[in-house]
């Protein structure tokens, strides 16, 4: 895939398995349920969820690549601030 960033490939699965769009917790509950992070390690490991789709959506602020290229990944469905993320670019 794109790169071995487990929390990125675990929120990607995340969201396919979810039909492409998801809430958070829907994100966190797939996310904790695969078996490639070692959540021990992590003091607050859904800030880790947060801050991966945050840094792959044009939707947000810290987003540092170019609207709609491969690292534009995700989308905020409703808007900033809701928590529901879909998929961008989702085939079923």
């Amino acid at each position: 895939m794109r790169n071995s960033n487990n929390w990125l490939e675990g929120i990607i699965t995340s969201l396919n398995s979810l039909g492409g769009k998801g809430s958070l917790e829907e994100i966190y509950e797939k996310v904790l349920t695969q078996n490639n992070i070692d959540f021990n390690a992590y003091i607050d490991w859904k800030s880790q969820v947060r801050k991966n789709l945050y840094l792959h959506s044009s939707d947000c602020d810290i987003f540092k690549g170019v609207t709609g290229d491969e690292t534009d990944l995700f989308y905020s469905i409703e808007g900033k601030g809701k928590g529901i993320w879909g998929i961008r670019n989702f085939n079923s």
